[in-house]
């Protein structure tokens, strides 16, 4: 019987625990997006909005452009037991003051890199195309850092 009980009580400590480890990625995240391939050295400014519920994630991309506009996409994905997250761009996230609609939709991977003090999130992303291999696909890479909350 003891035993049994203590199984039970570990079984319930984990489950109350799971959904809360997913809740250190909600918020917002900046850093910059390497453009221009792997080893490409423009970086636009950008930031990630990112909720979650358990496994599953959404959130919204916000990049800076060179011409100063700024892309808005809404973002659909989940968060994997390894840390990493994948997340695909589901729509276009336009209004009166973003009318650039994007050439083409991105998908993200990316890990998280849990420091208690300073969390990062590292990653490349890739345009989405019917042939995954294809010969000029876009692709880059992306850093960010939870954004400090101002007096903390």
């Amino acid at each position: 019987m003891p035993r049994s009980f203590l199984t039970l009580l570990l079984s319930l400590t984990f489950l109350a625990l799971a959904p809360a480890q997913n809740s250190r990625l909600d918020g917002l995240w900046e850093g910059t997006m390497v453009v221009g391939g792997l080893n490409g050295t423009e970086r636009l400014p950008m930031q990630l909005y990112i909720t979650t519920q358990g496994r599953k994630v959404k959130g919204r991309s916000y990049v800076s452009l060179p011409d100063g506009s700024t892309l808005r996409m809404d973002l659909k994905g989940e968060h994997h037991f390894d840390n990493s997250i994948s997340l695909y761009e589901v729509a276009f996230a336009g209004d009166p003051l973003n009318e650039i609609i994007p050439e083409f939709n991105r998908q993200y991977q990316i890990i998280l890199t849990d420091d208690i003090w300073d969390p990062v999130l590292k990653g490349f992303w890739q345009e989405v195309t019917e042939v995954t291999f294809k010969k000029h696909r876009r692709l880059g890479r992306m850093t960010l850092a939870r954004r400090k909350v101002d007096g903390a």
